[in-house]
């Protein structure tokens, strides 16, 4: 405990250097009850909306259905059309995602629809940015938003102590992450990528893939960044989905105009949809399994790679 002195019209807190992802959980439902411009933030992030003054019903913690599980936290608003829309959130510091958990997350979505409790509901995670990154089934979320920007919004609208302090918190559990956060590498799927980093290297050269390192086993989302594609583009091999996907960063709310913008480059297994809060252009190809061995799904990887540099050629064609 700091102290310090009441001629610096000041209060002293106690620092929370060791954060559990229920501190966080608490905080930030103690914020949306307390604090109208922090619902309004929110729920512009995830519904992307300016109309943010809408009326809030609750929030709630742990909230179980018998089958699907538990949202760590449930947010439900009325909309301008007098319908509940509710936010269902996963917090996370540094544990690994559960299997199947974004799924689950639509279940009990769909259950909530099905019971009338809302009418329509958005999935998100809040996490460390390193760990949105590190983790696929981040990318399974219809939102993602990151503790820095959580930080931010601390520090740069609200100015008082107390903001201060939930700032320090947040902040807190991001370098909980860097230094918490190591993947644990598995060697069976390391050799995979290995074995289609080779691949790529000989037969899809233009893709540019990085030589992978130590690779945790439930990596299996190949990226492809090469020289010449946009900055909001990247390609993206989802093995276990069977998909390639082109993704335009941010861009979930125009799939429509990228649609009618981009109406001749479509058809022949190539569509258009949206991908959490981004757009992807996608072709499905045969689905690859990094537990399996490499050689008895060379073709498979093949027809994946071959999608995938399709998709960069398609990249210098497409209009936003």
């Amino acid at each position: 405990m700091t102290v310090l002195t009441q001629n610096q019209n000041l209060y002293a807190i106690q620092k929370l250097e060791a954060v559990a992802e229920r501190d966080i959980d608490l905080l930030f439902i103690e914020e949306l009850n307390v604090s109208k411009s922090f619902r309004s933030w929110l729920y512009g992030m995830v519904w992307e909306t300016n109309n943010h003054d809408l009326p809030f019903l609750g929030a709630w913690h742990s909230l179980t259905h018998p089958e699907y599980g538990e949202s760590d936290i449930a947010a439900i608003f009325k909309d301008l059309e007098g319908r509940k829309a509710a936010i269902l959130i996963e917090n996370k510091i540094d544990a690994l995602a559960q299997p199947n958990q974004a799924a689950r997350y639509r279940s009990r979505g769909d259950a909530g629809i099905e019971k009338a409790w809302w009418h329509k509901y958005r999935t998100c995670m809040i996490a460390p940015q390193a760990y949105l990154d590190a983790n696929s089934e981040a990318e399974l979320y219809d939102v993602r938003i990151s503790y820095e920007s959580i930080k931010e919004w601390f520090q740069h609208v609200e100015t008082d102590c107390r903001s201060a302090y939930r700032a320090e918190v947040v902040g807190n559990a991001i370098e909980q992450n860097r230094r918490g956060y190591k993947p644990i590498p598995h060697g069976g799927v390391t050799q995979f990528w290995l074995d289609y980093w080779e691949l790529s290297r000989i037969e899809f050269s233009e893709l540019r893939m990085r030589k992978p390192n130590k690779i945790p086993a439930r990596s299996d989302w190949p990226r492809f960044k090469p020289q010449g594609l946009k900055p909001n583009f990247v390609v993206i091999h989802k093995w276990r989905r069977g998909v390639v996907d082109l993704t335009i960063l941010g861009d979930a709310s125009a799939v429509d105009q990228i649609i009618h913008l981009n109406g001749d480059l479509l058809g022949d297994g190539v569509t258009v949809l949206p991908t959490g809060n981004s757009a992807a252009i996608r072709i499905d190809v045969p689905m690859v399994d990094r537990f399996a061995g490499f050689q008895a799904q060379i073709e498979k990887v093949r027809a994946g790679l071959s999608a995938a540099s399709r998709l960069v050629e398609l990249s210098h064609q497409v209009k936003l």
